[in-house]
């Protein structure tokens, strides 16, 4: 009979992995949302201020702005890191021999078993 181990004494648990590959070609939508900041600006007085006592009623929108446009070609580069998470689903098991006997030392030196599979 194998001897137990208790993995919580160990501090981890015991396992035999394995490693499998998955190729698969990766499609993902990219929104590119522009977005402009401007830089500091530069302030130039034209001509001397003109003071006017009193209360004037000044021309143009109150609270307005003016406004102009800038067209600016720009070419974004975009990082976007590809991943995938594995989960598994329900595990099988196809029961192979039991004994009473160590029959683990030594497994890996012999065949793997062969699943038989079902003919339809």
């Amino acid at each position: 009979m194998l001897p137990t181990v208790n993995p919580e004494v160990l501090g981890e648990t015991q396992t035999c992995p394995a490693v499998g590959y998955q190729s698969a070609s990766i499609c993902v939508p990219v929104t590119v949302t522009p977005f402009a900041q401007t830089g500091l600006t530069a302030t130039k007085c034209c001509g001397t201020p003109v003071v006017t006592p009193g209360r004037e009623v000044c021309n143009g929108m109150k609270n307005g702005s003016c406004v102009f446009t800038i067209t600016q070609d720009i070419c974004v580069a975009v990082p976007v890191e590809f991943g995938a998470v594995a989960t598994v689903g329900d595990t099988y098991v196809s029961c192979n021999e039991v004994s009473d006997n160590d029959i683990c030392t030594g497994c890996d030196q012999m065949p793997p078993v062969t699943p038989e599979i079902p003919q339809v």
